[in-house]
């Protein structure tokens, strides 16, 4: 693989792992330092990445195309819409005392930081309360694959804070998430959360 081929690659790939914020211009120098390679191969590769509808040129600067980051994300959901959704009928039937009771200290938090107002700390909490919902699955797989995916969309929603606007639902869906888990219904979890995840797909969908 020659020199060009390699920046093409490890560009696309920053792109599709939301390395890159969609919502500020594409900074090249970042690239360059980042890639190890020249800004002549970065250029090269983003009018490259053009051609394929991945980033666009609005004066003189490049931006991801709004296009190709929705696109992403829409692929990403249709997986995690069906692994979440078995991940909490799983939990349902092996979470554990101990983890009911650290998520119900998340929710807690959750409370906490909305009547705080503080949009960051939300999404930290949010996090937070995925990871022990993938945990308590008791499949290593599964929540390996979920929190991978979830770290796409974090960075995404981490850098459109400001554009959120009420999560009072969201908040909300959580608690139900937690209640159904907490009685053992997997069907009902399962529903729910996946309910939540295609609230939260349009949240995202508006964003970009």
């Amino acid at each position: 693989m020659d020199r060009m081929e390699q920046m093409y690659q490890a560009v696309k790939q920053k792109l599709l792992d939301l390395e890159v914020d969609p919502t500020q211009p594409i900074d090249e120098k970042a690239l360059v330092r980042e890639t190890g390679g020249s800004l002549t191969l970065v250029r090269q590769a983003l009018d490259r990445l053009a051609e394929e509808g991945m980033v666009v040129k609005q004066r003189r600067r490049w931006h991801v195309s709004r296009a190709a980051t929705a696109s992403v994300m829409r692929e990403i959901f249709e997986v995690r819409t069906t692994l979440e959704g078995m991940c909490a009928r799983l939990a349902a039937e092996r979470i554990t005392q101990d983890q009911i009771l650290r998520m119900e200290q998340v929710h807690r938090d959750f409370e906490r930081v909305i009547h705080e107002g503080d949009n960051r700390a939300l999404l930290a909490v949010d996090r937070k309360f995925h990871q022990l919902l993938y945990e308590a699955s008791g499949n290593r797989y599964l929540a390996r694959a979920l929190e991978e995916m979830y770290t796409l969309i974090y960075r995404l929603f981490y850098f459109a804070l400001d554009k959120m606007g009420s999560v009072r639902a969201n908040v909300e869906e959580h608690r139900d998430i937690l209640e159904a888990v907490k009685a053992g219904d997997g069907r009902s979890a399962e529903r729910i959360i996946q309910h939540h995840i295609l609230h939260f797909q349009r949240m995202v969908d508006e964003l970009l």
